[in-house]
């Protein structure tokens, strides 16, 4: 075992390390409200280069959106996540668990449920991918696989929303924000384009990453355009 780490100090401090940056697409949903939460991500990553073809990579990158919700679809998934009430679109029901539960006053349900409110979500993605380059000849074109682990921490809230439940049940109820790490593992596919004696490279990448045991969050996808640059 000593050897092994040994030869791969020595490996990563012959080859250089690489540092560089990407920005792409995020395919993700929030999983407070149910929206969808697709839109731009951008990060970073640190690439350590263990043989001739395996690099180590330690990344991290963030995405964000905002989209419109009504009270009455935020408190539905809220309810459902929080308590295992469900309504599945029983409005009647929703009403009266409101009144009955919170407290909620039966004139503002009706006048505050449809209002429009601004749901927020974050989402940073940290982890470890080990990666391993396809020869193909002389072409400096590095085709790649990979996997590893590592988490997503989501949060996901409607500021005035929450603000609004606060008020209406008088402080005895506060919504806090959804804000939760979620394991995962992760598998890429991508390409290099690594010109000789230029200490720098681009590349295309997809990620795919699967939560583990993670109620309420599925697969999320990410599609990269990055830069390294070598030393």
């Amino acid at each position: 075992m000593k050897i092994l780490i040994l030869m791969l100090v020595c490996g990563i401090a012959t080859a250089g390390m690489k540092i560089g940056g990407r920005i792409g697409y995020y395919n993700g949903g929030d999983p407070r409200t149910g929206q969808n939460a697709s839109g731009a991500v951008f990060g970073g990553q640190l690439t350590f280069p263990l043989m001739g073809l395996v690099d180590l990579e330690i990344s991290g990158s963030y995405a964000s959106s905002e989209s419109d919700i009504t009270m009455q679809q935020y408190l539905v998934s809220y309810i459902e996540d929080e308590y295992g009430q469900s309504f599945q679109g029983n409005t009647t029901g929703l009403y009266q668990y409101l009144e009955d539960e919170w407290g909620w006053s039966p004139d503002s349900i009706s006048s505050q449920l449809l209002n429009n409110y601004t749901a927020t979500f974050h989402d940073i993605d940290l982890g470890a991918t080990m990666k391993i380059k396809i020869p193909i000849g002389a072409l400096p074109l590095r085709p790649y696989i990979g996997a590893g682990g590592g988490a997503h921490i989501l949060f996901s809230d409607a500021d005035i929303l929450m603000r609004v439940v606060n008020e209406e049940t008088n402080g005895s109820l506060s919504i806090d924000p959804y804000d939760h790490v979620h394991p995962g593992i992760h598998g890429v596919v991508g390409v290099a384009f690594e010109p000789p004696m230029i200490p720098i490279s681009v590349f295309g990448e997809y990620k795919y990453t699967k939560p583990i045991s993670s109620k309420g969050v599925d697969g999320i996808s990410m599609f990269y355009a990055g830069v390294n640059l070598g030393f």
